[in-house]
């Protein structure tokens, strides 16, 4: 598996078959946004999230086209030049989709003070001051990024992964598609399925750096 991805890396083919039942709980690093631009200098952005082990589309790896598809949404959405920016893959745990999602919803409930969803919504290149939040379009996944030093999001990641720990998270993963939320994909049905769109749009042809 790559572990440095920009919006123009060649995913790599999955090992695994496609299949409805099993995924990744991640994190990555979005390394050089504060580069480009200044308000967020200083920060260490970091990612959680949760993707299949392998997507339909050229069957590639989960992650590498999760993360792929995440830095092109920001860098359209925030008038960046594709490819500009980098991301770091610091962990994956593989396990099955409740398991997976379920250290992954715990994380996020214990850590909200740590989230920059907000700020990274004022930087949508069709923000407008006063203007209704619509999900479509703000950034993919804002909601699970953070302002928090590796070290620490490494922590917090294996603690979440706990079985007591999932045990609460899985209670707020069942909650969450109960309520018809977005990104809580439910094994061999389909429902709350997500294809990383960068391939669709791209039809798998991508630069190899």
């Amino acid at each position: 598996m790559k572990t440095t991805i920009t919006s123009k890396t060649n995913t790599s083919l999955s090992e695994f078959d496609y299949d409805e039942c099993n995924g990744y709980n991640y994190l990555w690093q979005l390394v050089n946004l504060g580069s480009i631009i200044p308000a967020f200098k200083g920060m260490t952005i970091c990612k959680i999230g949760f993707a299949k082990r392998t997507y339909k589309s050229g069957l590639r790896h989960g992650v590498e086209s999760r993360v792929k598809n995440t830095l092109y949404d920001i860098e359209r959405k925030m008038g960046i030049e594709r490819g500009q920016l980098k991301a770091k893959i610091h962990l994956v745990k593989e396990g099955h989709f409740d398991t997976t999602q379920s250290a992954e919803a715990f994380f996020h409930s214990r850590n909200k003070d740590w989230k920059i969803a907000a700020l990274l919504h004022q930087f949508t290149l069709d923000f407008n001051l006063f203007k209704e939040y619509d999900r479509k379009a703000a950034i993919g996944g804002s909601s699970e990024f953070y302002n928090m030093p590796v070290k620490m999001a490494k922590a917090k990641f294996y603690n979440a992964w706990r079985e007591s720990n999932r045990e609460i998270g899985l209670a707020n993963v069942l909650a969450a598609r109960a309520r018809g939320q977005h990104g809580y994909p439910v094994a061999n049905t389909g429902i709350g399925d997500e294809e990383p769109s960068i391939e669709k749009i791209e039809g798998w042809k991508e630069v190899t750096l």
